[in-house]
């Protein structure tokens, strides 16, 4: 008889471990660029002070913000801010400003066409080039829109679930696995629970 997969090996192999790791390498890569490990050496200064722009701003209404991908993965962002703006190097920038900082006193191109460009399949090195911001920004932008095309996916299935559909359809409709679809739409049974004690 064929077994139903583990919870450990669903978590390691599924949706949501392949989520964090973006998650995880993309906060990795702004790490980097805050340090001056990344980029050739002329662009290092203007990559770290994107990279620092990015971890100082505090406005959790932006999806793609450095609090919602700490928040995606686990961490806490004010803590983690707080050791990487202390501890990281100060590198020396002849423009005074981060290029994003200068293109939004400008016209600076619209996220949502940079995010049509990633979601098109274009590699995120000629979407950056092509937006004239960095590799790492790009890559914050499309770890961002995984996160919000799963919460999509999710909220579509728990309707569905709403509707009629059994598990089983639901998984073979997405393309994943029973566990996973129970897990989701636990999530909502969890939320509505919390409502009615409230209330």
């Amino acid at each position: 008889m064929r077994q139903a997969p583990s919870d450990a090996s669903t978590y390691r192999n599924g949706p949501a471990y392949g989520e964090r790791e973006l998650m995880l390498a993309v906060l990795e890569d702004a790490i980097r660029c805050l340090a001056g490990e990344i980029g050739p050496t002329r662009e290092r200064p203007q990559l770290a002070a994107e990279a620092r722009e990015w971890v100082a701003a505090r406005d959790a209404r932006w999806p793609f913000s450095f609090d919602n991908l700490c928040d995606g993965i686990g961490l806490d962002a004010g803590s983690l801010r707080e050791r990487l703006l202390r501890n990281a190097p100060v590198i020396p920038f002849v423009g005074g400003q981060p290029t994003a900082v200068r293109r939004a006193r400008r016209d600076r191109p619209a996220e949502d066409d940079i995010v049509k460009m990633i979601r098109s399949g274009q590699p995120l090195r000629v979407v950056a080039e092509t937006f004239g911001i960095s590799v790492s920004k790009v890559s914050i932008l499309s770890c961002g829109l995984a996160s919000r095309l799963k919460a999509e996916r999710d909220d579509e299935i728990r309707s569905l679930r709403q509707a009629g559909w059994t598990h089983r359809a639901l998984a073979a409709h997405f393309g994943l696995s029973r566990i996973r679809i129970l897990r989701i739409c636990a999530r909502r049974e969890e939320r509505e629970e919390d409502s009615r004690t409230a209330a």
